[in-house]
């Protein structure tokens, strides 16, 4: 954002979204499946607290090597949701072992290009054998990237700087950006895009990939440089670039009197990679793949999940209303809601 009215639109827009004036991008449900996943991989109990927006706040671009002459004016809008996830790490004397909550929770497989995931330590601790580079005392990945078994084995100990001794069982500063930063213990998602050159549009990636939460973009459009938007999710002209395609059903734009509006956006799930999706979205693709219904017995047998896994999974879905779950003799029948069931092979 160059302008004051485009950084007063930024700040409606942040406001309403943190009032619960306008849909949340973020909230608990969305992080809940993982720390469900941690817990009962690693057997601690593990919870979501103190989960909320953080208040907005605009920053000056600060990119690397020749600065335009433009570069005092343009600014970026942050946004952040935060919460505490208790008991992300375990505590051994003066060491810190946050390895098995980063592998099972399933937040961390793959870095896309332009995604970075930073983990800083605590205050007088510092990282033993550390899995990548580090950057002022920080383990850095920058994307693409793809995870393995030991780049997620976090093994932090006393000895550097100051501050105290965590408790034990607490979680730990993470953070990642790719636009977006995690702190996991002390948490948020901090979700921005720097875009390189101030274009007709700065979206930002909903949490990407890191595993694999919706796709969802926050796009700003400035009204004086708009063009009519086609079928594929293109502006009509080369010159305003082109915007990501966006769902059938999208919340309405939030539009103030300079014509400026933000607006979200959300992929269409067919051109996503499957590994890309989350849990919720591949049963999703998998209903629609196949007219809306599909047995129980070939969501598993397409997914190459367990038995246990999809039967949680469909509970869960069916309880959220995102599916319906019928039984049928002894095959369980799920559809999504309010398909016609009485035209069943």
């Amino acid at each position: 954002m160059t302008t004051e009215a485009e950084a007063e639109t930024f700040e409606d827009y942040a406001n309403e979204v943190s009032s619960g004036q306008r849909t949340e991008p973020y909230n608990r449900q969305l992080f809940q499946p993982h720390v469900d996943l941690a817990a009962e991989s690693t057997g601690r109990d593990m919870t979501i607290e103190n989960a909320g927006w953080d208040d907005p706040r605009i920053e000056r671009i600060e990119n690397e090597g020749e600065r335009s002459a433009d570069a005092e004016t343009v600014r970026v809008g942050i946004m952040s949701y935060s919460f505490t996830w208790t008991n992300f790490a375990t505590v051994d004397g003066d060491r810190i072992h946050a390895g098995d909550t980063l592998r099972t929770a399933g937040l961390f497989r793959t870095l896309d290009s332009g995604q970075r995931l930073i983990i800083e330590p605590p205050d007088n601790y510092g990282f033993v054998e550390a899995p990548t580079s580090t950057v002022d005392g920080a383990l850095v990945w920058n994307g693409p990237h793809q995870f393995d078994t030991d780049s997620l084995e976090i093994t932090i100990i006393k000895g550097a700087g100051s501050g105290l001794p965590p408790s034990s069982g607490t979680g730990w500063l993470i953070a990642s950006a790719l636009g977006l930063v995690i702190l996991v213990g002390g948490g948020a998602y901090l979700v921005t895009r720097r875009t390189e050159d101030a274009d007709d549009s700065i979206s930002v990636d909903r949490l990407l990939t890191l595993e694999h939460l919706r796709s969802l973009e926050l796009t700003e459009r400035l009204g004086r440089r708009e063009s009519p938007v086609d079928d594929s999710g293109s502006t009509g002209t080369a010159e305003d670039g082109e915007l990501a395609n966006a769902a059938a059903e999208s919340p309405e734009p939030y539009t103030n009197e300079s014509g400026t509006h933000l607006e979200f956006e959300e992929s269409d799930l067919h051109d996503i990679d499957p590994e890309l999706l989350s849990d919720e979205e591949r049963v999703l693709r998998l209903l629609k793949q196949n007219g809306g219904r599909m047995k129980q017995a070939s969501i598993v047998s397409e997914t190459g999940w367990s038995n246990a896994k999809v039967s949680q999974l469909l509970s869960k879905m069916d309880d959220d209303d995102e599916i319906e779950k019928l039984r049928i003799g002894r095959e369980n029948l799920i559809t999504l809601p309010g398909v016609d069931l009485t035209d069943l092979d």
